[in-house]
Order: C-alpha cells, then structure tokens, then sequence
C-alpha cells in the first residue's frame, strides 16, 4: 500500500470529519505521543512546548470526537479509537518523510541519526567495527541501538521505529529485504584449567559436561535446536540471556559454553580454551533485514553499504574455521 493510500486509509477511518479542518502537523503529534506515551516527551522530540503540544492534542480531540489518550500513572494510554489509528496514521507519515527527503545523502552533512536493532551478538562482535568506520567518514551520523526481539521485527521495520535489524533474522514477509553479513559457527569455549580443555571435544564428554547456555528471552536456544536435530542434548546447569555474561562466569566454573566464533574470539586470550563442537551444526548467517519501501531512500543505501564494509573479513568457510579453534589465541582485534 502506498503513502497516499495509506493517508487516505487513515482519513477514512475520521471519514466524520472535515478534512480540511485536518492539519498534518496534528497526525504528527498523534504519532509522537502513541510513540512516547507522555506529552512531555513528545514536545521534546518534536521540538515544541509542552503547552503548544497540549493544545495540538486538543484541537484532535475536538476534531476526532474522541479522548484519544487517557493519563495514568505509567503515562498516556491510548484509546480504542487511538488503537485503530496509530499504524495507518505511522506509516503514511513515515512515507510521506521519506518522498520529502532529499534524493541524494550526505553524510558528513547534518546529523542524520539510524535507529538499528542488534542482537546481544551483532552489539558485540558488529558494533564496535561499525563505530570506527563512520567515525572516520560521517562523525555527524549518530546511532540508536535497540536491543533485537525477533516478534517486533516486522512492526518495528514496518513503523520506521527502526531503520535496520542485524543478527541471526528469522523468515520475514516478502516486503522485507535483507542481505547476509557472514557466516558464523557455534565452538564450545571453557577456561584453561577446566579438565576437559587442551584437545577437541568427543561428542560423549560433551553431552556429559556440565553447560552454561546462553537462551534468549523469546525462544529455544539455537544450539539446542540443533543438537535436538542430531538426537543428543546437554546437561545445561546455567541460563543467561547475554554474551557478555558467559566470560565472568566460566572463569568461576568448570562449564562449557557453546558460544558463535566470533564472539568467543572476541573474548578469548590465555585464561580461555576453545574447541570445535563434536556435532556438525549448520554454520549461522549473520544478517541484516530493512523495509523493502525503503531500498532505494539513499541514506539507507548508504548505511547498508556501510555495515557490509563493517563485516568484511568476519566468518570464513567452515574447514578454515575450525582449523584455528581449540589453539591458544590472543584476543581478536575489534
């Protein structure tokens, strides 16, 4: 559906009102507040008065026959009618910004500011090549990093919340585009002085390991996926949901943690060991998914570019890769 329809979607739904009593900076403040759920911080990030806002919130209330926003202790919640429509009123404003915006970027011009979803892996191993590179060619450009939820990708690329997710991106609808980063494989890592370090894994050692696993919020961890598919399983000891807190924790523990290899030589150095995993798991594609509506918009074009040139050199072909695992390794450079 394309922005005029979509604005015309959202017209119709206020078909009670005159449209040329609808001034367009009224759905803005609309979308601002369903975003932020308070006044105040609407005005902020529209750059208006908290009273102007009040008064714009107002005048849609008069015109839309409706409350819209009732305050309560956590902040403004919506209506049933604010409900219906927040999406059409979002995307059309966010389509209509984008046919305004300039067909050309450029980056060292302003501060255009990307909104990207990272997985707990991506912030790790993605971010910090990432960082460099536009420092040195668009110190302007500032990012916002969320963290990744794979059930909001699609509202969160459909509303323009963000522009971009990275890391391991699950089957999306036809009106997302995404683009492979680099391979990664999963190795088992362990401190030095844990007994079984020193030499690759046998798969009976392995399952009978004590495990730390690393299992997202929202889902069944990957390797357990896996190892499910080769008919074994693993005696799993500790949950943690985030990368950075598996390093800490091996160091106090003789566990095992089956970790993607660019994060573990991320951390790696002389107190940890790491060792190919005795399974053949399918290596992980690191990606990077966008709205498709927003292929051609040059600034995204241009950070897409970008966070290809961040990835260069990251993942190699699974024979190479396991050939450096279960050595002893300084740190990997960022």
């Amino acid at each position: 559906m394309g922005f005029i329809s979509q604005l015309y979607f959202a017209m119709y739904i206020i078909m009670s009102v005159n449209l040329a009593t609808i001034d367009l900076k009224l759905l803005v403040v609309f979308d601002a507040i369903m975003a932020e759920h308070r006044v105040s911080r609407a005005a902020q990030r529209l750059g208006m008065s908290q009273p102007a806002m009040s008064n714009a919130l107002n005048r849609l209330r008069y015109l839309l026959k409706d409350q819209l926003f009732l305050r309560t202790a956590e902040g403004m919640r919506p209506t049933a009618r604010a409900l219906e429509l927040g999406p059409p009123i979002t995307r059309a404003l966010k389509q209509i910004q984008e046919a305004l915006e300039p067909a050309h970027f450029a980056p060292s011009e302003g501060g255009s500011e990307f909104r990207l979803t990272l997985s707990d892996h991506a912030t790790v191993v993605v971010l910090p090549r990432l960082l460099p590179l536009l420092e040195r060619v668009a110190p302007q450009v500032r990012l916002r990093i969320l963290p990744k939820r794979n059930s909001a990708i699609e509202e969160q690329l459909d509303s323009g919340d963000v522009d971009f997710a990275v890391g391991i991106i699950p089957k999306l609808p036809r009106r997302f585009e995404r683009q492979d980063l680099y391979e990664d494989q999963y190795v088992c890592m362990m401190h030095r002085g844990h007994p079984l370090a020193g030499r690759p894994l046998t798969r009976a050692e392995f399952v009978a390991a004590d495990h730390l696993a690393l299992r997202p919020l929202e889902s069944v961890s990957v390797v357990d996926q896996m190892l499910k598919r080769h008919k074994a399983s693993r005696k799993v000891v500790l949950n943690v949901t985030q990368y950075l807190a598996v390093p800490n924790t091996i160091r106090s523990r003789n566990l095992v943690a089956c970790m993607l290899r660019t994060v573990s030589e991320h951390f790696a150095g002389d107190e940890f060991y790491l060792s190919p995993m005795p399974f053949d798991l399918e290596p992980m594609k690191i990606a990077l998914a966008w709205s498709r509506a927003r292929t051609h918009h040059a600034a995204n074009a241009w950070l897409r570019q970008k966070l290809v040139e961040a990835c260069a050199g990251l993942g190699q072909p699974a024979a190479r890769s396991r050939s450096r695992v279960g050595t002893r390794r300084s740190r990997a450079p960022l």
